[in-house]
């Protein structure tokens, strides 16, 4: 039986594998599955919709624009009352007010549910997607700090610093989506001759193709770019037409722009009629490896962080927010305080976003994988970082700085005014290292630099928070995993209040992870939580440091010392000799 070649574009990876997963229930159909949303989504069958696809499955807004575009059939996965139900249900787990924004199939049900149901919500209609931002922006100046919407609402609503939450494709309307295509399949026949031939072209997908017919015209083209950014290539192709429908196969190896590139001409053969087809491979020089030590983001790189949004109960966090906002305004140093995922990086963050640098890039250093060598040569370099003005430089880890690099560091900043020209933001452990606490340098970084301290507390000193943070944490793991969880039990929350964690929000986002993974109901229960929370008190690799031995030889201390550091670094040799400040080699040697 010849299946249903279905395409579907899902708007968040979980709808992704809820379709995957129901699909291998069909039989019938045969779904390829892709995540785009809006205009992503368009230009997807847009690049695509010359393999005649039988029909194509897609969401609300999205459904209704590859409807122009496309001439197949598309059926909208429809959302329920139940799955609007989940959505307002997960929101009602939420500190604070929420709006529910959308299209029309997002707020006809919203409507209807909270008039039945009696709810206080307010619900916004929007019929266009430059209407979104307009609306957004209403809602924030009113303080609402949670949106319950579609998937181009939710992103555009956490780029301005909303939390969201997104309604949710069940099963049900998947399933409904499934028998819809499969009914209108039936009415439909096709496998042309174009069909063939796009079919075969399209076996080689992993490249860029090129096809033309037997007059030199161009009939088929994968390239994202317009042909006229590829001129040399295609006049490269244009003129092996001749020889590929001589020779009828041929390879090719050239160079252009300093890429080598290798072009495969296949002569296609569809129903006795032949077509020369060009599969291009493009060898670009290979990227620097990823390195933790020096991060830059630019303005469009990261959401904004809206301060409103910080809904907490806490007097010390809610001092910490309003210290934000005051001191965003300056252009002074500012140093963070707080425990191991307290949230420090989100706050330097906030701090970028609402200052007057905002519009320059904001460079993130982390001490702790830097080391006295690395610090020189930041400092040295003739086009370093620290010679630009404007920049805002978030220093996190200063605990972890040897003593050679803090006096090489305080030394740099008194004889060059770097702070003068850009903003610095600092941030620490305090009690984590005795010869930082006590350092030259932070006593420079507090008294000299004047820099402006700010506390977060830790998670055990904000428990009234936690059930609006697991239920935000919960929201996003419910579209990473396609779960249907609408909350947590009572009795959960109480035992995630109860709990003391030792790496704060890091562990609570981290353990609500493993929840979500582990619960297949409706709700997470107490004792789920009780079997995840039992194996978070296992001693951490830090705790190894009261195990050195000072007795010993020198040697065997050192030896003692490379193991302790690597396993800090989960054994990662490179990130340990790094942090050592030696090689390898050198390492590998010492623990021979």
């Amino acid at each position: 039986m010849t299946k249903i070649k279905t395409l579907a574009i899902a708007p968040y990876n979980g709808l992704k594998d809820l379709i995957n997963e129901l699909a291998k229930e069909r039989s019938e159909l045969d779904v390829h599955t892709f995540v785009a949303d809006m205009l992503d989504g368009v230009e997807i069958v847009k690049s695509i919709q010359e393999e005649q696809y039988d029909a194509i499955i897609s969401r609300a807004g999205t459904a209704d624009l590859i409807r122009g575009v496309s001439e197949l059939p598309v059926i909208d996965i429809k959302l329920s009352i139940i799955d609007m139900m989940r959505a307002i249900k997960l929101a009602q787990n939420y500190f604070g007010p929420f709006v529910i924004v959308g299209y029309k199939s997002i707020t006809e049900s919203a409507d209807m549910i909270c008039q039945i149901m009696e709810y206080d919500v307010e619900v916004k209609t929007i019929t266009d997607i430059y209407e979104i931002d307009g609306c957004l922006a209403e809602l924030k100046n009113k303080g609402i700090s949670l949106i319950v919407g579609d998937v181009i609402t939710v992103n555009r609503a956490r780029m301005m610093g909303f939390n969201t939450i997104l309604v949710t494709s069940g099963r049900e309307s998947v399933l409904s989506s499934f028998d819809e295509v499969i009914r209108l399949e039936k009415l439909l026949s096709r496998n042309n001759h174009e069909t063939k031939l796009i079919k075969s072209v399209l076996k080689n997908v992993n490249v860029s193709v090129l096809c033309y017919n037997q007059d030199g015209k161009i009939i088929y083209c994968n390239m994202i770019e317009n042909l006229e950014d590829n001129e040399k290539l295609v006049k490269e192709t244009e003129e092996l037409v001749p020889i590929l429908l001589k020779e009828k196969e041929c390879r090719i190896l050239k160079r252009f722009d300093d890429n080598p590139i290798l072009i495969r001409g296949e002569l296609l053969d569809v129903d006795g009629i032949f077509y020369p087809a060009f599969f291009i491979e493009m060898h670009k020089a290979s990227l620097k490896p990823f390195t933790q030590d020096i991060i830059i983001k630019n303005a469009s790189d990261a959401q904004q962080v809206n301060l409103e949004t910080f809904n907490t109960s806490n007097e010390i966090l809610k001092n910490a927010i309003e210290q934000v906002k005051v001191y965003s305004q300056t252009s002074s140093p500012i140093i963070l305080y707080g425990e191991k995922g307290t949230g420090k990086e989100t706050l330097a963050h906030a701090i970028y976003h609402n200052s007057q640098y905002n519009k320059n890039p904001f460079i993130i250093i982390n001490a702790k994988h830097m080391n006295y060598k690395k610090w020189v040569s930041l400092f040295e370099s003739e086009d370093s970082l620290f010679t630009n003005s404007d920049f805002t430089f978030y220093i996190k880890n200063l605990h972890f700085m040897d003593e050679v690099s803090q006096t090489t560091f305080e030394s740099y900043f008194r004889n060059t005014y770097v702070h003068k020209r850009n903003r610095f933001i600092f941030s620490c452990i305090h009690g984590n290292s005795k010869s930082f606490d006590n350092s030259s340098l932070q006593y420079f970084i507090k008294n000299e630099l004047n820099a402006l301290p700010i506390i977060m507390p830790s998670l055990s000193e904000r428990k009234e928070d936690i059930p609006s943070l697991a239920s935000i944490f919960l929201s996003d793991l419910i579209l990473k995993y396609g779960k249907q969880v609408i909350g947590l039990e009572k009795d959960a929350i109480k035992l995630l209040q109860d709990f003391h964690w030792n790496n704060n929000i890091d562990q609570l986002r981290r353990v609500m992870e493993e929840l979500i993974i582990l619960t297949d109901s409706y709700y997470v229960n107490a004792e789920t939580v009780n079997r995840v929370l039992s194996s978070e008190d296992l001693p951490e690799s830090n705790n190894y440091r009261n195990f050195l031995n000072l007795d010993k030889p020198l040697d065997e201390i050192n030896k003692d010392i490379i193991n302790l550091v690597l396993a800090e670094e989960n054994f990662n040799q490179s990130k340990a000799a790094d942090r050592l400040g030696i090689s390898r080699s050198t390492l590998w040697r010492k623990i021979k």
